[in-house]
């Protein structure tokens, strides 16, 4: 924000994890520096890299005494790496970069302002405030749009987010899309109630976090730009098998929840589903949904059903 900014500025942190990133933490820095904030924290937790990350972050450092550098001698995983900023961080807000994105300046001024106005006219400090973001796949000639999760009334909170992401659940009303670690930013203390990151998951820790969130009745709101440039890349926690081992993980950590809306059996084959059709493997794919179609009929097709009709809506 500039100087004549009418708002506070509250001290916000910048978390960064780090691994292996030689070639991308310098810029993902730089993009931390560049905020438009005047109150800024940078953390950036080395999680046992063995390249040149650690020297890179160092010069950083040495430069800026707004670069906070902690080290994990043995690697943790991305929720370890994630905890430490958090129990380290001083601000009173936390903004998840990662090692190889990049940020508008504008990133941590708008969604302060987003989360802070939601908060502030709806009474809750539960919130989660995501942003979209450019995707620049692998080869680099392809950048695709994602939109974020609630980037536009209306917003979901609630256990109906849980149902989202355990089982793909959308109905008509509220405004859903991706959820996206690292264009998250919310409260310290939120993220304290919540409670740390499950260190047993490499992937998809931040969505368990959401789930926790929304079992406690949390909001999930976006800024409606792409405030996040966001380079895909490769590693041994994204690739081969491992999204979908810890898709299911996630399930099975919330089995009675599921056999209680008895789409378990059903959220296991969607879990399938999504992880084939990532693939580009769409036989595959729709055989599963229709192994869930099959497990609980009536609950899968009645949310196809509020699909079609949401995607009717919008085309009108």
């Amino acid at each position: 924000m500039s100087e004549n900014s009418p708002y506070h500025e509250p001290s916000i942190t910048i978390g960064i994890t780090c691994h292996n990133a030689e070639d991308t933490i310098g810029r993902a820095i730089e993009s931390a520096l560049n905020q438009y904030w005047s109150h800024l924290e940078i953390i950036v937790v080395d999680d046992g890299s063995t390249d040149r990350s650690w020297e890179i972050i160092e010069k950083f450092a040495e430069r800026d005494p707004r670069v906070v550098h902690m080290r994990h001698e043995a690697n943790r995983g991305y929720a370890g790496a994630l905890n430490t900023i958090v129990d380290a961080s001083t601000g009173e807000y936390i903004a998840i970069f990662d090692d190889d994105d990049v940020s508008e300046p504008d990133r941590v001024s708008k969604q302060w302002k987003r989360l802070t106005d939601y908060a502030a006219a709806h009474g809750t400090d539960l919130v989660f405030c995501y942003s979209n973001r450019s995707v620049v796949q692998h080869d680099g000639d392809r950048t695709t749009l994602l939109h974020a999760i609630g980037r536009k009334p209306a917003e979901p909170c609630g256990k109906i987010v849980a149902d989202f992401l355990l089982w793909h659940y959308e109905d008509s009303v509220h405004t859903w899309g991706q959820f996206g670690s690292c264009t998250l930013l919310a409260s310290k203390r939120t993220l304290q109630k919540v409670g740390p990151l499950d260190e047993d998951f490499r992937r998809s820790a931040e969505w368990d976090l959401a789930i926790r969130l929304a079992f406690m009745g949390g909001h999930f709101i976006a800024v409606d730009e792409p405030l996040i440039t966001q380079y895909k890349t490769k590693s041994a926690d994204k690739g081969g098998t491992v999204p979908l081992t810890y898709g299911l993980k996630l399930r099975k950590k919330y089995k009675s929840y599921l056999k209680m809306k008895r789409v378990y059996l059903a959220s296991i084959a969607i879990a399938y589903a999504r992880f084939y059709y990532a693939m580009n493997k769409s036989t595959l794919s729709r055989f599963y949904l229709f192994l869930a179609c099959l497990c609980s009929p009536s609950v899968v097709l009645s949310n196809e059903w509020d699909k079609r009709k949401r995607r009717s809506q919008a085309a009108d």
